[in-house]
């Protein structure tokens, strides 16, 4: 794991971002909340402690982020990333909606 990562301001900066959003931005769920940057705080250190560089996102759906969409939690994401996969989730849900209505 990281330094930074470790550090009280990481720690504040998590609490803070779960805090602001409450739930998951994509589905709304308080399950296994997490704090996620969308601009890599690796890539982007300037932003890490950022409260816009953030955004609150239940465990499925971040794992879903790094592991499904960018392959890899090594892979830099970017907000341009997660704005695309945000509008990939809001289709599957649509879709999906309109598959249990034609069902």
């Amino acid at each position: 794991m990281k330094k930074w990562r470790n550090s009280r301001e990481y720690r504040i900066w998590r609490v803070k971002v779960i805090r602001r959003d409450k739930v998951c931005v994509i589905c709304g769920s308080r399950s296994r909340r997490a704090a996620h940057h969308l601009n890599h705080a690796t890539y982007f250190p300037e932003q890490r402690y950022d409260l816009d560089n953030g955004v609150c996102l239940c465990g499925k759906h971040h794992m879903l982020l790094h592991t499904k969409y960018k392959r890899s939690y090594r892979t830099k994401v970017t907000k341009r990333d997660f704005e695309h996969f945000k509008i990939l989730m809001d289709s599957a849900k649509e879709l999906a909606i309109k598959e249990l209505k034609k069902g």
